[in-house]
């Protein structure tokens, strides 16, 4: 799984503020205890002081260690046990003085060894659902609301098929192609006129594969462009422009809305050329959608462009009425 960068810098931010503010809410659940209860700062000089008596009775020869060592554990024992009684008496919780991390598996720092913890992994994914929702209706557009009743089942002249039939094959497959994602899967071409839910089946898609735990950005083609000519040409907005074309190069899903909408010129193939050509070499997965047909790829881009569309991709063909037209009739 790759973590976008900016969004695990935050984390690791708000991971090391969460440990200062529980070490310094310690400091002061110590110092009110030590001022009511004097005894309990004497208590925990003692058991500090534990594991020093522990090396000076191994390194004894003298001795027999492990003799003085139960003999250790048995007084620090009453020791905390008359720690607890005192807090009790006192109305104080036993747990008062606890430094108990949020996660005890990896004790809030994020990682156990190099490998990131569970409570870190289920972060990330919050967030990054989070800012997929900012972009993609993911929280009302998923497999359980893509609705079939809006296809016709009227036969289409152009395929032969009813556009119910097609759609519901188009669901099916996304359907399983989510549900069974990993890195390296297989690209998707989503063609077809606007309106008929390429939008939505890739809404439906980058949550179920979020919630799966892998990375997925979503953007325009428009924005692409923009934010690599930005880069290049624009120093005042680089930052932002960075992190994007970092999420577009290195998540393991990008989905690239709304090809052909953009203004071709003579940085803007270039650019989807060298996106698309990144990806299938790093094999990283792609979901791109566009109201071109296959046949017309090539006169609006380059062979180059086409050749890794229709040979590198699954195409599937949206057909239909328009349905966010349907929608505002109903509603009417």
């Amino acid at each position: 799984m790759h973590f976008d960068k900016s969004i695990l810098s935050t984390i690791m931010r708000d991971y090391s503020r969460r440990r200062e503010l529980k070490t310094l809410e310690l400091e002061q659940h110590k110092r009110a205890v030590y001022e009511k209860i004097p005894r309990i700062r004497e208590i925990d000089r003692i058991l500090r002081s534990t594991a020093a008596n522990i090396i000076k009775i191994a390194l004894d020869n003298d001795s027999d260690p492990e003799q003085a060592i139960n003999e250790l554990k048995i007084k620090n024992l009453s020791l905390q046990k008359e720690k607890t009684e005192l807090l009790i008496k006192n109305n104080i919780s036993p747990h008062f003085l606890d430094d108990k991390p949020y996660c005890n598996t990896c004790k809030d720092t994020g990682y156990i060894g190099t490998k990131p913890c569970h409570c870190l992994k289920n972060e990330y994914q919050k967030r990054l659902k989070k800012q997929l929702s900012s972009v993609l209706p993911i929280k009302d557009q998923n497999f359980n609301t893509f609705n079939l009743d809006y296809y016709p089942l009227d036969v289409d002249s152009r395929s032969n098929m009813t556009p119910r039939n097609v759609m519901k094959f188009n669901y099916e497959t996304c359907k399983n192609y989510a549900h069974n994602f990993n890195t390296g899967a297989e690209n998707l071409l989503f063609y077809g006129s606007s309106g008929l839910g390429k939008t939505f089946l890739s809404a439906c898609i980058a949550k179920t594969v979020t919630d799966l735990g892998f990375s997925v950005t979503y953007d325009t083609v428009i924005n692409l462009i923009k934010n690599y000519e930005t880069l290049k040409f624009n120093s005042l907005n680089a930052e932002q422009s960075k992190q994007s074309i970092n999420r577009y190069e290195n998540a393991d899903l990008l989905i690239l809305d709304d090809l052909g909408a953009e203004h071709t010129s003579s940085t803007s193939i270039p650019i989807i050329y060298s996106i698309i050509d990144l990806r299938l070499m790093s094999q990283k997965t792609m979901i791109i959608s566009t109201n071109i047909l296959p046949k017309d790829i090539e006169k609006r881009y380059s062979t180059a462009i086409a050749s890794r569309l229709l040979g590198d991709f699954k195409a599937l063909r949206f057909i239909g009425k328009d349905i966010r037209k349907l929608k505002n009739k109903n509603n009417l």
